[in-house]
């Protein structure tokens, strides 16, 4: 009787024992953090936090003029622009891309396809390649974006600089496509403006999604893709043809 009590207790003490070992191997989970992606307007903060860690973190930024970073990981957007967010802990790091957008004077429909597009900023640009997340070329990410909401673009930047509506630079919104090139049938290049003399595109294999300046290198022309997307800025010239590729 005193052995089967005796295995009993053994039992229940292993038990036991493997339930706590099992809470605190749950409870330590995998160091990281809690975010790998931040969409900021700019004057707007957001806190960033390492999980399941009690270590000194050592933040940084690859751009300050685009976002700050405090020692308590509390990112700041300060403009237009994309950059990443280092954690290091205990010689180990951790990163979040960052990308900081100003939607002011925008409809919902740019709104939506700006915010779509930005978010793959930092993946990867593979020549051909029109995956978001596994590799993209400029028209590549271009047509891929668009197709999110309906709309149908050529994988190639000359043939959706032929198939857009051209506009003026001058009368230039957000979600309008820039090309590039040394002339409009050596176009090479294309990427989607955002706002703030700023585009989203997929630059090169080092790079990767990026925002740029608009005039980063020699544009050719603008073409327009919305369709029905209302455009609330005043001085947006009535007779520019607000229609492009078909739905």
């Amino acid at each position: 009787m005193k052995r089967k009590v005796g295995l009993l207790l053994t039992l229940v003490l292993t038990l036991c024992t493997v339930a706590v070992l099992s809470v605190k191997s749950e409870a330590a989970g995998k160091i990281g953090l809690d975010r790998s992606r931040v969409i900021l307007e700019p004057g707007k903060s957001e806190q960033l936090t390492m999980k399941n860690t009690s270590e000194n973190v050592k933040w940084t930024t690859s751009d300050k003029k685009v976002v700050t970073i405090d020692k308590k990981g509390v990112l700041t957007a300060n403009a237009v622009g994309s950059a990443k967010v280092t954690a290091k802990v205990n010689g180990k790091k951790y990163t979040c891309k960052v990308a900081v957008v100003d939607y002011t004077g925008m409809s919902v429909e740019q709104k939506e396809i700006v915010s779509y597009a930005v978010q793959y900023i930092g993946n990867r640009y593979r020549y051909g390649g029109s995956s978001l997340t596994k590799g993209t070329d400029c028209s590549g990410f271009t047509m891929s974006v668009y197709k999110k909401f309906g709309y149908n673009l050529k994988h190639n930047a000359y043939a959706q600089l032929k198939s857009t509506k051209s506009v003026k630079m001058k009368n230039i919104c957000p979600g309008d496509l820039i090309f590039y090139g040394s002339s409009k049938r050596s176009c090479s290049h294309v990427a989607m403006y955002i706002g703030n003399n700023k585009v989203v595109h997929a630059s090169t294999e080092t790079t990767g999604i990026i925002i740029s300046d608009y005039n980063y290198r020699k544009y050719v022309g603008v073409g327009r893709v919305l369709k029905n997307a209302t455009y609330p800025d005043s001085n947006v010239d009535d007779s520019v043809t607000r229609t492009a590729a078909g739905k």
